[in-house]
């Protein structure tokens, strides 16, 4: 028996022993079930030593979007919420907005006609409270007969009249009210994408309109947003008039079941879609621009319509891992203000091992490579951070661009994999050189698409927050986000008294960091995108792909236990491996062993993937944590 598959410091063999794909774990489980029941008060006191371990922590305090009935992560998940096509699929955070982008594939659209309208559905129905037009986005996108993938930045960008100390005293206005609201990029992102990779064969008012339709004629309120609503309504951020959409006679929001109505964004989505571009939105002059700057400077912003005419997507071939595990695949990932570095870095590490060996999900030795990699992204994705679009200075583009080509060399992974130990961590977060602890936006979508001519989209969007800065224009019907929340805050220090980061202070018209990490799994030998994959759930995106990538290419798990495991995310500060529950004491235990803190936590991410197996479509959304339904034909 080999050091990787022996019970080692309290780990299991398995995965955990509540996983049943074996015959053995099958036996154990049984076992376990027993000794339950027959020492149930003797078990009771060993969990709850368990659980009062200096090193071990819970978290109780589910994010909105949670729904406890749905009962989170599983190491036996239905396969009922998969999607087996033969024409193409699309997995996103809504059945309704992945049906419709199904629609438009059969209608002979590209993937990435069917990601336009998948994410316009997103932002406007049962997921509004996460993304939507008043938010930004990054995109990874590939055509058939392109050897290069490409990387459309959308993100956000601070206004005009931001700078570096604007909300020093008054540090929580980044995060609710008009001071936290950036230009929205996401429109113009998508229409970048329909003109870059589109299948010319649809217009843009043909891929607006049918979202404008949906919310003028009404859809039904799903849970997610029932609970959003009410979380919203309950910390006071829902004015009565600014909301009225979202509340009923009776003044309370609505609840699951009952239909709502947008006719304000309706009318605005109208107004793009016949426009035939983004011009409508982004016109200084125009009633979108004008409307939104008013509403931001009513509740305290420093938005212009000027700001909206400065706007400019980045677009950038994508980062590339070649060579990736012993098939020689290629992972194309998003660049620009993301994660993708810290992706592409993590990556690289992992790929340092032998992937034939590490074949053991939740196992000793794979868990414990996978965890010290997370930490050393962590420490990538401090150091990143934004120069501006309008940027000329040479010196400052070039050191940017080097230390991105440190993260990124081979020198970096190996240097990094030698300094991981199969058995224990380094001392200290310090001995991984981080600049400074991340922000933690919060909420998010993701959606990938793939068709048969060999398309294939990923998209995270986002407006950060819960409903993003919490203001509302009911005249153009678009929430605004507040991603200034996501910059660095010269006077905001973390819990371990870590200064920001320069990468990421505020600047006029310069991006706040993401850790959007969106990714395409290419086979060079099949000429084909393998995988669509990308996350939601802020810091946690990148990790969350990360071990999705791992469990797919590494594990070999199918694309249904790859999202519905229970998953891990190390950060590096706070310096804690969260793990997803249903825990197990000895995997925990094992953990500790090595020189972990432990936090055992609700589920904080969602991923949504398709996987092309031999030519057949596999489209998996995370039903289990965020009801996501994919769609396929």
């Amino acid at each position: 028996m080999t050091d990787e598959t022996q019970p080692l410091l309290g780990f299991t063999s398995s995965r955990l022993t509540w996983k049943s794909n074996t015959n053995k774990i099958k036996k154990n489980f049984l076992i376990t079930l027993s000794l339950i029941t027959i020492f149930g008060l003797l078990f009771t006191t060993f969990h709850l030593k368990q659980t009062t371990h200096p090193h071990h922590r819970f978290d109780t305090n589910p994010p909105a979007h949670v729904i406890p009935e749905l009962g989170g992560p599983t190491w036996t998940p239905s396969h009922n919420t998969s999607i087996k096509a033969t024409h193409g699929a699309v997995a996103s955070d809504s059945k309704l907005c992945s049906d419709l982008g199904i629609s438009i594939l059969q209608k002979g659209g590209f993937a990435a006609d069917a990601a336009v309208v998948t994410c316009l559905c997103i932002g406007a129905t049962n997921t509004m409270f996460s993304s939507g037009i008043g938010g930004g986005g990054f995109i990874t996108t590939k055509r058939f007969d392109d050897p290069i993938a490409l990387s459309i930045d959308a993100r956000e960008m601070a206004p005009g009249k931001a700078h570096r100390d604007m909300f020093e005293g008054v540090e929580h206005l980044a995060q609710k009210g008009g001071l936290a609201v950036a230009i929205p990029g996401e429109l113009k992102g998508l229409y970048t994408l329909f003109e870059k990779h589109g299948s010319g064969k649809l217009s843009w008012e043909e891929l607006v309109m049918p979202v404008a339709d949906i919310v003028r004629d009404g859809f039904v309120v799903d849970k997610l947003l029932e609970r959003a609503f009410l979380r919203a309504q309950e910390s006071g951020e829902l004015d009565p008039f600014d909301w009225k959409f979202a509340i009923n006679g009776d003044g309370v929001t609505l609840k699951a079941g009952e239909v709502i109505k947008r006719p304000a964004l309706a009318k605005t989505l109208t107004e793009i879609a016949r426009n035939g571009s983004d011009a409508v939105f982004y016109d200084p002059k125009g009633r979108i621009a004008k409307s939104l700057s008013e509403k931001a400077k009513q509740y305290g912003g420093i938005l212009t319509p000027e700001d909206f005419g400065k706007y400019q997507v980045k677009v950038e071939e994508a980062l590339v891992v070649d060579d990736f595990t012993s098939k020689n695949l290629t992972v194309f990932v998003v660049n620009g203000a993301s994660s993708g570095v810290s992706l592409a870095a993590g990556l690289k590490i992992l790929n340092k091992f032998n992937d034939v060996e590490m074949k053991d999900d939740f196992g000793p030795i794979d868990s414990q490579r996978l965890i010290e990699t997370m930490k050393w992204m962590g420490s990538v994705r401090s150091h990143l951070g934004d120069i501006g679009i309008y940027n000329d200075n040479r010196t400052a583009i070039n050191e940017h661009n080097d230390l991105y080509d440190h993260f990124l060399s081979d020198k970096y992974a190996n240097e990094v994999r030698n300094k991981i130990d199969d058995y224990k961590t380094l001392p200290s977060w310090r001995d991984y050189n981080p600049a400074y602890e991340p922000n933690d936006p919060k909420g998010t979508s993701s959606l990938s698409v793939i068709d048969n001519h060999g398309n294939a989209v990923s998209i995270t969007t986002t407006v950060n927050l819960l409903f993003g800065s919490g203001v509302h224009d009911p005249e153009t019907g678009i929430i605004l986000n507040d991603e200034m929340d996501d910059f660095s805050l010269p006077t905001a220090k973390n819990a371990f008294d870590i200064e920001p980061s320069h990468f990421n202070y505020i600047h006029p018209y310069r991006r706040p960091l993401s850790s959007s990490s969106q990714s395409l799994v290419f086979d060079p030998e099949k000429g084909k995108v393998v995988m669509a994959i990308g996350a939601a759930g802020g810091s946690r995106i990148t990790t969350a792909v990360l071990q999705g990538i791992v469990r797919s290419f590494y594990y070999g798990l199918d694309l249904v236990d790859t999202i519905a495991f229970p998953r891990l995310h190390h950060q590096l500060l706070p310096n804690v491996v969260y793990v997803e529950g249903p825990e197990d004491p000895d995997f925990i235990r094992g953990l500790i062993e090595r020189g972990h803190e432990v936090e055992t936590i609700l589920p904080m991410s969602t991923l949504n993937a398709v996987k092309v197996v031999n030519g057949t479509f596999y489209a998996q959304s995370d039903y289990w944590r965020k009801l996501g339904r994919a769609s396929g034909y």
